[in-house]
């Protein structure tokens, strides 16, 4: 009799994932700043890791204790994201441009820039 594959056991994270959730579980404080709409406020809800699920409510200029992955998503930053260096441009969205391709002459659109929707700034290293 062969077991089911959904009754299988999961294999246990890697030393380096239960690091990584470690670290990221830390609670910082900060601003919420939410560039797109100043003075709104926005319902968010997040889940990275297992068992982690999460809904915000924030407020533009109020201050918040979150986990530091939440913080750094707000940021457009995950540390999973070795092959980005990190930046995955999380609560952003492109403006493209238009180029012309030295070689050929042809008209290209490409991104200019990332404009930040939303972000968090940390209050952990300032002095008041």
């Amino acid at each position: 009799m062969t077991e089911h594959s959904a009754t299988k056991k999961r294999p246990e994270s890697s030393p380096l994932l239960k690091k990584m959730m470690e670290e990221e579980s830390r609670m910082v404080k900060g601003i919420f700043r939410f560039h797109e709409c100043p003075g709104g406020d926005a319902k968010i809800s997040m889940k990275k890791y297992p068992g982690t699920p999460l809904k915000f409510h924030f407020r533009d200029g109020e201050k918040y204790t979150v986990p530091l992955w939440v913080a750094r998503w707000l940021n457009g930053y995950d540390a999973c994201a070795v092959k980005r260096n990190g930046k995955i441009d999380s609560c952003g969205y492109p403006i493209h441009e238009n180029a012309i391709d030295r070689v050929s002459g042809r008209t290209l659109v490409q991104v200019g820039q990332i404009r930040r929707r939303m972000g968090f700034e940390s209050n952990e290293f300032m002095s008041i």
